[in-house]
């Protein structure tokens, strides 16, 4: 891994070029919120910008492989993070880092990063975008759900929120963001046989048997709405239908939902893969994927799954039905109905044809709309914007 320079070996920007230093928390586990994150920094013109990536970290802990590749990408530092005591002098740090960028904009992507830019924004003039990845609301407890309502309070001090839906967008304005703007993300459309190898390996060890396999990725967490896949795949088994759920991923409700998997006699019948180091390639071995989401605004991993060609059953919770239309390119259902989505699965179970035809259809939208490059074009647009504005009001 190339060395990280430290802060005070960071060097002004070009004139030539707007500055944006993008702050992030660096968490045990990656998500959504670092998969955007990566796709910001492989794509933005750098013609036009100049990135700077800090990340907010514990003293030598290792970081998320997806945080550890951007740091040998884009010019970046890591500043120590052991709790909220550290947040004045971390503050501190990151205004002097802008001082030395003049022009620069202040980019954040979770509630850390949030309230850093709070504090610093109470005493420098520095326009601040703070990019909200999602909310989680009533399907949260105990600490999530209070930093998740200071992260509410918060972002009402950004110039401009970005946001990956509308759905999400009006959350926000309920929030009392004062602007709000959305970025639709994206992701590359690469070639679904490049992970053909890696996804028979995969198939082979969770099923030698050849049973079907449906997957839902994702945080292992009750606003995801796995125990409903669970409950469903008891009905279809009882209709003798072969069927192997796989959760792909970790989380807070892993013990619940094996207690749920073993309470319904499909504990055999449920895999639990854990965090899944690259994700196209597990994608790719599911012959169906689920987004049975309680709450959500419009998941990455619907458009993973889309890249990838796999027929795709999502609820119709935030954006997911601007995403997905119903019978041409996957199947919608209900929000929090088991049975919804156990006549959706088994549809598409019984029909092989149409799990091909559903999954061709969705990676043609997905080129069609969610690319990297109308992700990009539309926050460097807003970028400009803001400084423009800050210009003329000067």
């Amino acid at each position: 891994m190339t060395p990280v320079p430290p802060l005070e070996r960071s060097l002004p920007a070009s004139s030539s070029h707007i500055p944006l230093v993008m702050v992030k928390g660096a968490y045990d586990r990656a998500g959504g919120p670092e998969t955007v994150l990566q796709t910001i920094v492989r794509h933005l013109d750098r013609e036009r910008f100049d990135p700077l990536l800090t990340l907010l970290a514990q003293p030598e802990r290792p970081l998320p492989p997806v945080l550890a590749d951007l740091l040998t990408r884009v010019p970046a530092c890591r500043l120590p993070w052991r709790g909220l005591s550290d947040a004045p002098r971390t503050a501190r740090r990151i205004a002097r880092l802008l001082a030395e960028r003049p022009g620069a904009i202040l980019h954040t992507n979770d509630m850390r990063a949030d309230l850093l830019a709070w504090m610093i924004t109470r005493f420098h003039r520095v326009p601040w975008i703070a990019h909200v990845h999602g909310w989680l609301r009533q399907t949260h407890s105990g600490k999530h759900k209070i930093y998740e309502n200071i992260d509410r309070y918060l972002i009402r001090g950004a110039d401009l929120v970005l946001v990956g839906s509308s759905a999400m967008a009006d959350e926000v304005r309920l929030a009392g963001g004062r602007r709000v703007n959305i970025v639709t993300n994206g992701i590359p459309a690469s070639d679904p046989a490049l992970q053909d190898a890696e996804a028979a390996a995969i198939r082979t060890r969770i099923s030698p048997g050849g049973s079907l396999l449906v997957g839902i990725l994702g945080r292992l967490h009750p606003g995801k709405g796995q125990a409903l896949l669970i409950e469903a795949l008891a009905g279809m088994r009882g209709k003798g239908l072969d069927i192997t759920v796989v959760l792909m991923g970790e989380g807070p409700a892993e013990a619940d939902y094996r207690a749920l998997a073993q309470s319904l006699g499909m504990a055999a019948h449920v895999h639990f893969s854990g965090l899944v180091p690259e994700t196209l390639p597990w994608l790719r071995a599911m012959d169906i994927v689920c987004v049975p989401s309680l709450k959500d605004s419009l998941p990455l991993t619907t458009l993973e799954a889309m890249s990838m060609a796999r027929p795709i059953v999502a609820s119709r919770a935030g954006d997911l039905p601007l995403a997905i239309t119903d019978g041409r390119d996957g199947l919608l259902v209900d929000v929090g109905s088991a049975p919804a989505l156990e006549a959706a699965v088994e549809r598409l179970a019984r029909s092989p044809a149409l799990r091909e035809e559903f999954g061709e259809a969705g990676r043609r939208t997905l080129i069609a709309r969610y690319t990297p490059e109308a992700m990009l074009k539309q926050m460097e647009g807003y970028c400009a914007q803001l400084l423009e504005e800050r210009r003329v009001a000067v």
